[in-house]
């Protein structure tokens, strides 16, 4: 092999394992739901977003809900050369959702599985630090097709505005649901954080959702 050759060979030899040797590792602190008086026991880091969204699932009477705040915090983005060697850190906090400043956001997939509840989100109130905020507006995300029809699958992807009220009527299908506060995204190191959903996510025989806290965790991903 000619020195040209084996200088090509071993630059292209080290570019291939610097893509597939590099890894890294990022993390930080979120709120995770859970009713009760007494904080259930600290998990342990999540470390993808599937344990992420099923640690911050609630099953009150009658639905299955998710609750999660748009305060995920990342402190710190570690990346790794052959496993061992760092090759950066970054250690600035940077909030990982979009957010506008004075707005916070808690997105719900609520999935009913009895008829009659309905979602009204200015009912919704959020409590950070002795203060309360009432719910000022609200959005569903979906497909719909031509025909203004909800679906699951084709259609069009948009983010639609709830006037007063949306009824839930589709049984055992999620609905991506939003409501909006007026107050800046409450630190997910905070353990005075809760949500009042009793009057906003309620069927005509009246409440079913209890009071819902927030406790601060951990977060952690892995990424290539």
């Amino acid at each position: 092999m000619s020195l040209d050759n084996f200088i090509r060979s071993g630059v292209l030899t080290i570019a291939c394992l610097s893509q597939v040797a590099c890894y890294g590792y990022r993390g930080g602190w979120e709120s995770m739901p859970y009713v009760g008086n007494t904080p259930p026991p600290v998990p342990a880091e999540s470390r993808t977003a599937f344990e992420a969204s099923q640690r911050g699932e609630l099953l009150p009477d009658g639905l299955r809900l998710q609750v999660r705040i748009n305060n995920q915090l990342r402190t710190y983005d570690t990346q790794y050369y052959f496993f061992i060697v760092p090759l950066s850190f970054d250690p600035r906090e940077v909030y990982t959702q979009n957010h506008e400043p004075g707005k916070t956001q808690v997105q719900l997939v609520v999935t009913a599985l009895e008829p009659g509840f309905e979602f009204r989100p200015a009912k919704a109130i959020l409590h950070v630090g002795g203060k309360s905020f009432v719910g000022k507006n609200g959005i569903e995300a979906g497909s719909w097709d031509a025909e203004g029809r909800r679906v699951r699958t084709g259609g069009r992807w948009e983010r639609r505005p709830i006037m007063d009220a949306l009824e839930l009527s589709e049984l055992n299908q999620p609905h991506v649901l939003s409501v909006y506060f007026d107050t800046n995204v409450p630190s997910p190191e905070l353990h005075d954080i809760s949500i009042d959903l009793s009057q906003a996510l309620s069927t005509r025989k009246g409440p079913v959702v209890p009071l819902i806290r927030f406790l601060p965790v951990r977060w952690k991903e892995g990424y290539t």
